[in-house]
């Protein structure tokens, strides 16, 4: 669900939806990483039943390159981060950055809960590497191959509830296939002059004092305690 918020330069007001939207689209395009790229529609268009069925594992290939649902998927994320009623919902599912989520899910015997499990410590992952995380930690290839095996399980999780393929067991397997992928583009995202992720990077703690103090005195006036 989004939350409407207002800019601090111009007041304007924005849902976090089309704000990840419009940044997550722009930075693909900047930086030469258009959605789709490989994905072909006509090996799917006005083909035959008999032709798809020869022809399933390229078919499944070709779906894979399809980005459009991902994009959509990851705009949706981004909109939960910034909604404190979502992340209330998720804190009982996460398990530490050390830990592994598959020794809490065997103890689950509803296929619904190891689901939400994995999804939920998947999308935490894919967030901190690209958005939070610094330090040589944050790029350890332990931590990718720990994401793509969550969306890989959270996937594999669906199918079984679902008792097939999914539009959304789609969507994690490609996020699976393609972690690294989606990891860099959210940190070329935060790392965009215009964008807001790149706030705590550039500003100095000194700077931000000072930008804190002068909101104080614009909010409560001067000589006003907060």
């Amino acid at each position: 669900m989004s939350v409407r918020f207002s800019h601090l330069d111009s007041g304007d007001t924005e849902t976090t939806e089309s704000f990840f939207f419009q940044n997550f689209m722009a930075t693909r395009l900047a930086e030469g990483i258009p959605s789709n790229e490989g994905y072909d529609p006509i090996l799917e268009e006005s083909r035959s039943e008999d032709w798809l069925e020869n022809h399933w594992r390229q078919l499944r290939q070709n779906e894979m390159q399809y980005e459009e649902d991902v994009n959509q998927y990851l705009v949706l994320t981004l909109a939960d981060l910034a909604n404190p009623d979502c992340l209330a919902r998720i804190n009982d599912c996460m398990v530490s950055l050390d830990s592994d989520v598959g020794q809490k899910a065997v103890e689950e015997a509803e296929s619904t809960r190891r689901y939400h499990l994995y999804k939920i410590n998947a999308d935490f992952l894919l967030l901190y590497l690209g958005l939070f995380g610094s330090g040589p930690n944050a790029s350890g290839e332990a931590y990718f191959d720990k994401g793509q095996g969550y969306y890989f399980s959270a996937a594999t999780n669906l199918k079984g509830i679902k008792g097939g393929r999914s539009a959304l067991s789609d969507v994690l397997e490609k996020l699976s296939a393609r972690f690294s992928r989606y990891v860099n583009i959210l940190r070329l995202m935060k790392n965009r002059s215009e964008n807001y992720f790149s706030f705590y990077n550039r500003i100095s703690q000194d700077r931000l004092d000072r930008m804190g103090a002068d909101l104080t005195r614009q909010l409560h006036g001067p000589g006003k305690a907060c």
